[in-house]
């Protein structure tokens, strides 16, 4: 094997090293300013780890796995931030009317992003999230999830350097890229998307 494959198939187990939503791969440290400057302090992030919010996000309030924010009962409050687990697969649990996550899945199942999203878009309808962002690194989202056209986006020109969740490393030539989709607040109409478009525009394309 040449030494580019070498350096190829590295980076890949080190992609692959998730066991647990705790390794999961964090937001890229320089995308956090944009965050930051879009949704000021975040009220909520409902799919997170008390290591990485106290780290990097620091929402007033996150939900871990073990209080399960995708099928948690009570309603999504306040500004919000989510980058939903970038592995795995969602699977209907009908007898408990919820979703349940696991490395692998059966037939039906579908990704979590795909889930997440339509979590979020449901709080935000109900104008329970008053302006949320969601951030993914699932292409296959814009195929299969049409909602996400109704709404501005941002498609970064680097490829996304994620942070992993429990050791906090990167690895030196990311392979996926990823990109962002931004819940406005209903009553600042179009202003609030061209905020979005003003702050995002340095980041790479934006669809809105």
């Amino acid at each position: 094997m040449s030494l580019h494959g070498k350096k190829f198939m590295r980076r890949r187990r080190l992609m692959s090293r998730i066991r647990h939503v705790k390794d999961d791969w964090l937001t890229p440290v320089e995308y956090l300013p944009y965050i930051d400057a879009l949704l000021g302090d975040i009220d909520l992030d409902p799919c997170s780890t008390h290591l990485a919010n106290s780290e990097f996000l620091r929402a007033k309030k996150i939900y871990t796995l073990e209080e399960d924010g995708l099928n948690i009962q009570e309603s999504w409050k306040g500004t919000t931030y989510l980058f939903p687990p970038t592995y795995g697969r969602c699977s209907f649990n009908k007898q408990r009317g919820t979703w349940r996550w696991s490395l692998n899945a059966g037939t039906g199942a579908k990704a979590p992003s795909v889930i997440w999203f339509r979590r979020l878009l449901r709080e935000w309808k109900l104008r329970n999230i008053p302006e949320a962002l969601f951030y993914t690194t699932y292409p296959e989202m814009m195929r299969v999830c049409p909602e996400i056209w109704d709404f501005p986006m941002c498609i970064p020109t680097d490829r996304a350097n994620l942070i992993h969740g429990r050791e906090f490393f990167r690895v030196p030539a990311p392979l996926f890229w990823g990109y962002f989709i931004y819940l406005p607040p209903v009553s600042f109409g179009f202003d609030q998307v061209e905020r979005f478009r003003y702050i995002f525009k340095h980041l790479g394309k934006l669809i809105t």
